[in-house]
Parts: structure tokens; sequence; C-alpha cells
């Protein structure tokens, strides 16, 4: 407890604006995380009295600084050397409000300063507190969760340091240099960011998005090769990184996505869990883009370091969970091996290292040929898209809606009591209402009235979805038969071995074709929408709109996929499934509105016009 009250203290001091270089708020966390893994402070309530702390001592600087005013503040930041921070949080916060604040508080060097400069500038204290919460709840949730989950491994070196001190210290050195050089261009990078008008909106225009079949073939190609030759490399993101360029993060993380489902149904059955690595290095990627558009070698190598710092962090822990700590190239496991069973180092540290010592050589080879293709594609002026998504509306609306608690309760409860049918369908309805209010412009939550019409829509949209995907359940029907007969009766000759090769590729295409249903959800939606059950069932219509803009069908479907993928795994023990799966359904509803209303005009065209009398 005492160690709780320390931090928060100091926590709460740094908010204010007492300088403390020796203790940082990010240090503090994640101290704060290694204690709450040790054992020694309760998890919620460490979590709770950071958060408070972080939240109240920013609340009183804006009020000191308001009194301050500035003349005297910019006397003393002469003196300690934070007149320039002061003055980019000032222009961040005059441009952008309260997502100024949001953005800002998370660069590093600028989140107390914006504290001051939102007092100085006298922004109002609920706009200022509009951007405060996000922001100390997402940093809080940063560097706590960092502390936590690298805590017991923290530990495990510490208590083996007698052995391990000079392997933890070049591990260290390493992680400081990296540290060091990548942080002015990654406090470039949110700078450029502030107000959010680039990253949450999508423009699908552009080589990036005309490329994403290509992008999405190379990566599979590429890591075919890799396990039919036994290569000491994975090869799936080469496409990832250069769609990611061209395009944007969105882009980058749609083709990781789409390549790991094609692989885990193709060459790879276990590639699907780790989509979460390619999104990160797609979206990672596709924000270093941002730092500066003329590509210099200088950017291509802070590429290849954000690249393989992200394929090590995210793989490592599916790594340990899925395959005791093994990457399955060859040359990682043995290398694994050798860190964790003769030298005895921790689980995690060993793992981490003999990814690293994969993905270093692996993403400088991803990095170098993303560069020469893009060298080699033609030079285009850039043209203003004629279509713009705004992804980052879609995932606000919910909560500038009126009465948004009450209705989102209903759908919590539509969702417990889902077992009874009529509930689930009519969360359902309640969906296809959302993304009718999107499709109309109209951007909030409706109400939960005209129940029926909902119930309605719900048995719609869901026998909709059965019917086209039922021909993958059927092809996958063989193949369940054929083990169930096969444990039964022993194993066959040669026919049989055939025959099971046969049912393998009904399968395969089984599975493909529900990756291809679930990349067409926004395209379906829109059907249905415009024309209703017998509309959304048509092939040619839903195609019509896919061409219209292949780019927006595949980077909405896979953000969808994404949003299911979350509420349903990692997000459920954080927050809880009733919060969740109603959030990234209703999401996904309002992108699916917004995405027909940017493509009806491709359905309309194949109507056929009135012939005068």
């Amino acid at each position: 407890m005492t160690l709780a009250v320390v931090i928060c203290g100091l926590l709460f001091l740094e908010e204010v604006g007492v300088p403390l270089p020796f203790a940082p708020g990010d240090l503090l966390l994640a101290i704060a995380g290694i204690a709450v893994a040790a054992g020694k402070v309760p998890a919620p309530m460490m979590v709770g009295l950071t958060l408070a702390s972080i939240v109240g001592g920013a609340l009183l600087g804006r009020e000191i600084f308001a009194l301050l005013g500035w003349p005297r503040v910019m006397r003393l930041a002469e003196r300690l050397h934070a007149r320039a921070p002061l003055e980019r949080a000032s222009q961040m916060l005059e441009r952008n409000g309260w997502r100024a604040v949001f953005t800002a508080r998370l660069i590093p060097g600028l989140r107390v300063h914006t504290t001051q400069v939102a007092g100085l500038n006298r922004m109002p204290r609920l706009e200022f507190l509009a951007g405060l919460v996000p922001a100390a709840a997402v940093y809080v949730g940063a560097f706590f969760g960092l502390g936590f989950a690298f805590g017991r491994p923290i530990l495990a070196v510490i208590h083996d340091a007698e052995r391990q001190a000079l392997y933890v210290i070049g591990v260290v050195v390493v992680a400081a240099i990296l540290m060091l050089w990548l942080r002015r261009r990654a406090q470039r990078t949110l700078e450029s960011l502030g107000g959010w008008s680039g990253i949450l909106k999508f423009r699908p225009g552009g080589a990036g998005v005309a490329l994403i079949p290509v992008c999405i073939g190379l990566n599979v190609t590429g890591h075919a090769i890799a396990v039919a030759l036994r290569l000491p490399l994975f090869g799936d993101s080469i496409g990832t990184v250069l769609g990611a360029v061209l395009g944007g993060p969105w882009v980058g993380a749609s083709i990781g996505l789409i390549t790991n489902f094609v692989s885990s149904n193709t060459v790879d059955p276990i590639a699907a869990p780790y989509a979460v690595v390619s999104v990160a290095i797609g979206f990672g990627a596709g924000l270093v883009g941002y730092l500066d558009q003329r590509r210099r070698l200088a950017d291509w190598i802070a590429l290849w370091s954000v690249c393989f710092l992200l394929a090590s962090l995210f793989s490592t822990p599916l790594n340990l969970l899925l395959n005791g700590g093994k990457s399955g190239v060859p040359l990682g496991d043995a290398l694994y091996s050798y860190l964790a069973g003769i030298l005895h180092l921790p689980t995690f540290l060993a793992s981490f290292l003999a990814e690293a010592a994969i993905d270093v050589p692996d993403k400088l080879i991803t990095v170098l040929a993303a560069l020469l293709i893009y060298r080699a594609l033609p030079t285009r002026a850039t043209e203003q898209a004629a279509v713009e998504l705004d992804i980052g509306r879609a995932f606000v609306f919910v909560f500038r809606s009126p009465h948004r608690l009450a209705r989102l309760l209903v759908a919590a409860l539509c969702l417990l009591f889902f077992w009874l049918l009529v509930p689930l369908f009519l969360l359902a309805g309640y969906a296809v209402a959302v993304a009718r209010m999107a499709h109309a412009g109209d951007h909030q939550l409706p109400g939960w009235d005209h129940l029926g019409e909902k119930l309605r829509d719900g048995l719609m949209i869901t026998g909709l979805f059965v019917v086209w995907n039922l021909p993958g359940l059927l092809l996958g029907v063989p193949t369940d038969l054929a083990a169930s007969g096969a444990s039964g009766t022993g194993a066959g000759g040669a026919g049989q071995d055939l025959l099971n090769r046969a049912f393998g590729v009904l399968a395969t295409l089984g599975g493909l074709w529900s990756l291809v249903v679930l990349i067409l959800q926004p395209a379906i939606w829109g059907q249905y929408l415009q024309g209703g059950f017998g509309a959304a069932l048509n092939l040619g219509g839903v195609l019509r709109r896919v061409r219209y803009n292949a780019g927006l069908t595949i980077v909405v479907g896979a953000l969808a996929i994404v949003l299911g993928a979350l509420a349903v795994s990692g997000f459920v023990t954080l927050i809880g499934g009733l919060v969740t799966l109603p959030f990234a359904a209703l999401v996904s509803a309002h992108l699916f509105g917004s995405y027909s209303r940017l493509t009806d005009g491709a359905a309309a065209v194949a109507r056929p016009a009135a012939v005068p009398a």
C-alpha cells in the first residue's frame, strides 16, 4: 500500500507541473504494473488510484496555470528550456481543441505541457476533460500493461541476475539505443497526426489501394516459398509493408489481416492467430509513412526498425501461448532451445531473442524488397480521392448520441439473453437500424422503437448470412464425414488417402469462401439496405459495389473482422463482453451504412431505365 501511495503522489505532483526528472510518469506506471504482477498491490485499486491521481493533478495544474498567465510562465520556461514544447502544445490546442489534448498527452515531452497550455489558453474545463480522461486511460493502460506483462519476466531476470546480468545489460543497451533513435521520429509522427485529420479518414485512391490483391499475393507466395524450402525466414510481409507505404495504415493492416487468413487455409494452418502481428506491422508501417513523403533512407531504416520490433513484441506472447516459446522456424527454434535450455535465460527473454533473430533479417529483406518495388512504380501526382470514409466517426458516434447509456444497456440485455433467440434478432435488427441511419447521414444511435421492424430486420440479416455461408459449410461436410469414418474404421489404403486429399482441398475452398464472405460483408449489407433480402443475394449487385472501389470494400470488411475478433477475445476479459460485443456490432454497422451510402451509385448503374410508353 505504501508503494501505491508513493507512486500516486509522484504522479499527482508531475501532473500539477512539478518537474520530476528522476521519476517520469511512464516509469512510475511501469513500476506499478510490476508491483501488481508481483502480487504486492491489487490491480483494480492500483489502476483506479493512478487514474485518479493523473486526472486530479492535471485538473489542478490547469487551474494553477490559468491563474499564472503567459508572461510569467514563459519567463520560467526559458530557464527550464521548456519554451519549445509549450509553443508546440499551444499550436496544437488552438487548431484542434479536445482532440489535440488527447493526442498531445500521448506525445513524449508534451503530456504535462499540454495541461499547462490548456490553463494558459483558458480552454473550457469540459473540453479539456473530454481529451484528458481518455488520454489518461490510454496512457495508464499502455505503461501499466507493459509493466504488468513484463513484470514476471523482469522479476525472473532479477532473481537470476548473478548468472544472466551480461545478457540483460546487452538487451537493455540495444533497446535504449533504438528508443533514443526512434524517439524523435515517433514524436514527429504523433505531432503530424495531432488533429486526427489524416489517420482516422480513409481515402481509397492511389496505387496502394489498387495493388491490394497484388500485395496479398506477394505475401502468400513469399510465405509459401519460405515454408516449402524451410528457409529461416517468414517472407509474409513484403506486400503488407508495400501497401502500407503506398496506401497508409488502414490498407497495410487490411493486407496483413487477409494474408494471414488466406495462409491459414492454405500453406500454414497456425497463421490465423498471428494475424494480430501482421495487422500491427501494417498499421505501424503506414504510420511511418507520415514521417516524410520524400521517403529518405533514414525513413526506410526507421521502417525496418519499427517492423521487426512490432513483429518480435507481438509474436513472442503468441509463441509462448501456442508453441512453447518457439516460432516454428527451425533456426529460431534451435536458438530458443539453446538460450532457454543451455544458458537458462528466462522463457520470455529467450523466446523474444529467438524471434528477433529471425525478424531482424526477415524484415530487412522485406523492407528492401518493398523499397525496390516502390522505386520501380511510376510516380504520379496525387489526386484528391472522390470517396472518403470517416473511420473515426464510426468509433465515436456512440458517445455523441443522446440517451446512449440507456440504449447501450438495452443492447447489453439483448446480448445477455441471446439464448432466447428473439433478443438476439432484436440486437441484429438494431444494428441494421444503425446502418440505415448512417446511410442517411444521421450519425447517432436510434431509439428502441418499432420493435417489430427490428425483429424482422434481425431475422433477415441473420438468415442472409446463413445463406451466404452455406457453400463454405457444405464444402467442409465431406471432410467431417471422412474424419468420423476414419476414426471408426481405421486407416485405409492409397484410395482412401487420395480421397482424404480431395476432401482436404474442398475444406480449404470452404474456408476461403467463408473468408470471402467476411470481406464482402459491407457490399452485402449495402445491397440489403438499398433493396432488401433479394438484392443482398444478388451476386451481380454485390460485385458491382466491390468493383466500384475494391479497396474500400476490403478495408471496411477487414475492420469488421478485427472488431469482431477484439470483441470476443482479449477485450472481453478486460472490459466485459456485454460492453465490447454490442459496441463492436454498432461500430461495424455504422461502417457498413457509410459504405452503402458511398457505393449506392454503383448498384444503381445496373438498374434499367424506364421505357416511356
